[in-house]
């Protein structure tokens, strides 16, 4: 049987931020076609999203997210079988592939003439598009999937449905590209992580080490099918 081409994972990896963006916005219904972000739902508001590859990723913003994910996640790593290497976990989160899903506040209206006021952001979303192994007794047998990195968000904003908005975008952004499904690796350890997820549809995935007798990890592989 000949292997399948990926084709969807090839032009998603091929897109810029901006065609990613685009059909975002489609997902949304949203109006400004021209704007550099998108306005999302977020309560009974908005919140503003943008999308950036590593290459546009603004160096303040760049500084945040690495900022923001060592007071979030080092005394995780650190507690972890394979400890903290912050060298190598830097060259991950700012890997050429990774795509960036950045949520802030929207400005409040400036005055005349004035830029407007860039509000601290909110939370992160560091995503890949790519393909994964399954349980198939082919060994050749592939999906496509955007692979969640990291989710992070400010800890002045737990609990305010910051990541649930993350996590629909980037499911949102994986369904415009056609891939089969989301999936994340997540500490076993980290139970709010667990439980965040589980609320929001995710479940082990097939290639989960657990489903294979193999419990001495302290990790797990959760995933969510895309499929109509």
């Amino acid at each position: 049987m000949p292997a399948r081409p990926h084709l969807a994972v090839k032009l998603a990896n091929q897109a810029s931020p901006e065609a990613l963006l685009a059909k975002l916005k489609d997902t949304y219904g949203a109006p400004t076609p021209r704007a550099k972000h998108v306005d999302v739902p977020w309560h009974s508001s908005f919140a503003r999203l943008e999308v950036h590859s590593t290459k546009t990723l603004p160096s303040t913003s760049r500084d945040w997210i690495w900022n923001l994910f060592e007071r979030n996640m080092r005394p995780l790593y650190e507690a972890q079988q394979d400890g903290y290497d912050a060298q190598e976990k830097r060259a991950e989160v700012f890997h050429p592939d990774s795509r960036f899903l950045v949520l802030s506040p929207v400005p409040p209206a400036a005055a005349a003439g004035a830029a407007p006021p860039r509000p601290a952001p909110l939370g992160f979303c560091i995503f890949r598009f790519d393909t994964e192994e399954t349980a198939s007794e082919d060994d050749d047998e592939l999906c496509d999937v955007a692979y969640c990195y990291e989710l992070q968000v400010d800890g002045a904003h737990h609990g305010k449905g910051i990541g649930r908005v993350l996590m629909d975008a980037l499911e949102r952004t994986a369904r415009a590209w056609r891939m089969d499904k989301v999936m994340l690796t997540v500490f076993k350890a980290n139970e709010q992580a667990l439980a965040f997820y589980a609320k929001v549809g995710y479940t082990e995935d097939e290639i989960d080490p657990g489903r294979f007798g193999v419990l001495d990890v302290d990790y797990s592989i959760l995933s969510k099918s895309l499929s109509p």
